[in-house]
């Protein structure tokens, strides 16, 4: 390698290293004052550390449950007032029976109190009488139902009237409601209109029995006369 070819690669690498020592140099200079802005972040925290100790993190709580809260209630907000309707017609002196079934569908056993409220009219008014149920609490396996009974006698009730109640479930603390309706109607009754006897062949047959409808007598010809049938009179 003659002397000129010698003189121009140190002249170039004089040059690179000049150059890249300026880059760094300017590279310092700007990133001097971020350094110095964060050390001294670093060291204010951790004198409020010395100052105030640890500070607590607040993180989202995870659940892993579902917003489905199964056979309880809903705690974002009430039950419908009525979870259950029944409805019933009756006469004015007739006794009834209103069965409706109360089934846990829960996952463990339950114990239900069962009541009714007073049955009153659209205005208000008490009922002459009032419901009574066969039981006031029931105590279920789950899946398990049980039937109970509300029994209503409508002596002196007004004819055309419609009485309102509720049959109220509660296990601890939320009264949940079967709405009942009561419609007395007289023209509820069938109507029975005898036969006149008169125009019926009858025969009594007994004291312990009915008057029975006997069958016409088949006429007789003469040709039966000799035959060897027993023809009973």
């Amino acid at each position: 390698m003659d002397n000129n070819t010698s003189n121009t690669s140190n002249a170039l690498t004089d040059l690179l290293n000049s150059s890249f020592q300026k880059l760094a140099n300017a590279s310092m200079d700007t990133m001097k004052p971020l350094m110095e802005s964060m050390l001294s972040s670093y060291a204010d925290m951790g004198k409020s550390m010395l100052e105030k100790g640890t500070p607590t993190l607040k993180l989202p709580k995870l659940s892993f449950q579902s917003d489905d809260c199964g056979c309880c209630p809903p705690k974002t907000k009430c039950p419908p007032h009525c979870m259950s309707t029944i409805s019933r017609k009756a006469m004015e002196g007739e006794s009834i029976i209103v069965p409706f079934l109360v089934k846990n569908t829960c996952s463990v056993a339950k114990t239900y109190k069962i009541g009714v409220r007073e049955l009153k009219n659209i205005d208000g008014t008490l009922a002459p009488t009032q419901p009574i149920l066969d039981k006031d609490s029931v105590t279920l396996d789950p899946g398990r139902s049980e039937l109970v009974r509300m029994g209503i006698k409508l002596q002196g009730y007004t004819n055309g009237a419609t009485y309102n109640t509720e049959i109220v479930l509660r296990e601890k603390e939320v009264n949940q409601n079967i709405c009942f309706t009561l419609l007395v109607d007289s023209g509820q009754a069938p109507v029975i209109s005898p036969l006149d006897e008169q125009k019926y062949k009858l025969k009594w047959q007994g004291w312990e029995s009915h008057y029975y409808c006997e069958p016409p007598r088949k006429a007789i010809r003469p040709a039966d006369v000799n035959s060897t049938v027993d023809i009973k009179q």
